[in-house]
């Protein structure tokens, strides 16, 4: 059996997919890859030689969420990821069961530490070069030039007012901005190092916890960037 060739494998996950592989969610129209798409690449890319664990469960009822932090593994080298998924309420206000957010969870979280490894870049990176997107920050042009379907690259697409943290809602990932950060940092008792949502994301057990008349505000603000 031949060495396990590490920089290979990394190679062959981070290339780019066949043609129509991204997909677009029914509910907010965001581009995607499947996450069996995501495993089926990295089981070829790898020879199998690769693995995912769940390291950390917090099932948090008072607040509403479950957090896995997994860890994939591949052959010598691994990448931790965080995944969260919220737990609904019946029209009573009674939690529902948990039992399938763990798996929620853990799928996000095993996605969040792959994309580490830059897979699907190339081909999502097309899809997200608005100025508030992730794939319009110059020092990533490499991904688009070399997308598929990519178009030319507006040297014009910088991000403005953003910061470095994307939101963790399953299927989202938008990059956050100032304003949307700064909200975060003034409800109660949120870690927004791992709480991170976009302002439409945030649950709305934890964004009414913020005062009525900031919550107007930065809606206010944020209606008006993006407008």
């Amino acid at each position: 059996m031949e060495p396990f060739d590490y920089a290979k494998a990394v190679a062959l996950i981070k290339a780019p997919f066949p043609s129509g592989t991204v997909q677009k969610r029914g509910d907010n129209g965001r581009a995607y890859i499947p996450n069996q798409v995501y495993t089926d690449r990295v089981e070829a890319a790898t020879g199998s030689q690769w693995s995912r664990e769940i390291k950390e469960v917090e099932i948090n009822i008072p607040h509403g969420f479950v957090k896995v932090v997994a860890r994939v593994t591949i052959g010598e080298h691994y990448r931790d990821g965080i995944g969260f998924s919220e737990i609904e309420t019946d029209q009573n206000g009674k939690r529902k069961s948990v039992s399938n957010k763990v798996d929620q969870a853990f799928a996000e979280a095993v996605r969040e530490a792959l994309d580490t490894w830059q897979i699907g870049w190339k081909d999502l990176a097309p899809f997200y070069k608005e100025t508030k997107d992730w794939g319009s920050n110059p020092a990533l042009r490499y991904l688009l030039e070399s997308a598929p379907g990519c178009g030319s690259y507006d040297p014009g697409l910088q991000s403005r007012g953003m910061v470095a943290h994307n939101c963790i809602f399953s299927g989202c990932g938008k990059q956050l901005s100032r304003d949307e950060w700064d909200f975060l940092g003034l409800i109660p008792s949120l870690n927004r190092e791992k709480m991170v949502y976009c302002f439409l994301h945030i649950p709305s057990h934890i964004k009414k916890k913020a005062p009525a008349d900031v919550i107007a505000k930065y809606e206010d603000r944020i209606n008006r960037h993006q407008s």
